[in-house]
């Protein structure tokens, strides 16, 4: 069989239907798993991403037709890849579009005269959100919680998750800073409805190409332990491990996830490969080999015989010194009894989305490790 894939999607529209839902950073393109599942998927199988981000591989297998399941240590991943990737009811649409006229006439009240509001309680509330903020934030989830259908209910905090950063003092999803961005009254609620707006369409336009019966499952955890998934349950696996002390998706997401009500400290304390393991916490390199070791493990025990895995994962530098990943792979793969079927590389600098500008520096390549049970 032929093991070449096109690794390279510069220019290519990566925000087509619900794929624009909701920032998130170092998506890989939906092209790859699209071109990946054209090419080795067959009707009826299983896809799994023991990584699942945003959902990107999840969105693309559903499109296509396949059962999809997707596993991510973070709670805000494991909502944001359901309410991306689950087609919605007519009744649910027009559930949406009845929450959206309450949040319209919620802010033309709010502008003759502001509620007084208890507002919620949140570590760090005061120094990360104006007030006026805060309570507009509290507003609205206390209404969103009310609803009853859980998808629309769901749809909903995903929208107010996409804009707290915004609304924040925290100055972006890549710098984990305070500034004072001076929000004016009802900005909060203003957003939340426009995003709503925006958002409702791309899943309406979503929910019209999903045409087939198979399931979607979202599991909140750790891929290095997945005993609650079957021995040989999947056919294919796509998915992209964090790329080793660049990046931390717990610190950045966490006042998302306390607004939602999210855990915090179960990706803290569980996240591979963050910044805090190598450079906060001064674990030694191996760590990454050890973790990534398991997780290898756990996809060769879910993968079906002559499953295949696609790993896309990037060099890192750890304690000074650059891991090409691609040859720590190799070396353990044989002991955890994959065949290697080929491996792609390219200089990261050259496709990635860098959100932190020396990431790309020192030589380093991203990889698509592709892998046969």
């Amino acid at each position: 069989m032929n093991y070449n894939i096109n690794f390279d999607f510069t220019n290519a529209d990566a925000m087509y239907l619900t794929h624009s839902l909701h920032p998130y950073p170092a998506k890989f393109p939906p092209q790859l798993p699209k071109s990946i599942l054209k090419k080795f998927a067959s009707k009826g199988q299983t896809i799994l991403d023991p990584f699942c981000g945003s959902g990107t591989t999840l969105v693309e297998a559903r499109l296509l037709g396949y059962n999809a399941i997707g596993v991510d240590v973070n709670g805000l991943s494991s909502l944001l890849s359901k309410v991306k990737a689950t087609p919605l009811s007519e009744q649910e649409h027009k559930s949406i579009k009845s929450f959206l006229s309450k949040i319209k006439k919620e802010i033309s009240s709010w502008e003759t005269k502001r509620p007084e509001i208890k507002i919620k309680k949140i570590e760090g509330i005061e120094h990360w959100f104006q007030k006026n903020v805060s309570e507009e934030l509290t507003h609205i989830l206390n209404l969103i919680n009310k609803i009853d259908d859980v998808n629309v209910r769901d749809f909903f905090k995903i929208v107010v998750s996409s804009i707290i950063v915004r609304v924040s003092n925290q100055e972006s999803d890549t710098r984990f800073a305070a500034k004072n961005k001076n929000i004016p009254n009802n900005y909060a609620l203003k957003l939340v409805y426009d995003r709503a707006n925006e958002y409702s369409e791309k899943i309406m336009e979503y929910s019209k190409d999903i045409i087939d019966s198979g399931f979607l499952k979202l599991l909140n955890a750790d891929s290095r332990n997945l005993t609650m998934l079957e021995n040989k349950s999947v056919d294919i696996i796509i998915t992209s491990p964090p790329y080793a002390n660049t990046y931390d998706y717990y610190l950045y997401h966490k006042f998302r996830k306390r607004w939602l009500d999210l855990d915090v400290h179960f990706a803290q304390y569980n996240e591979i490969g963050s910044r805090r393991e190598y450079s906060s916490l001064k674990k030694p390199a191996n760590q990454w080999t050890i973790d990534l070791k398991k997780c290898f493990a756990e996809m060769y025990r879910l993968l079906k015989k002559d499953g295949l895995a696609f790993i896309v994962i990037g060099d890192s530098v750890i304690k000074k010194e650059l891991i090409k990943i691609d040859g720590v792979i190799q070396d353990f793969i044989p002991e955890i009894g994959f065949d290697i079927c080929n491996i792609i590389s390219s200089d990261l600098s050259r496709h990635s989305k860098i959100f932190n500008p020396t990431f790309a520096q020192k030589g380093k390549k991203e990889h698509l490790i592709i892998l046969r049970k």
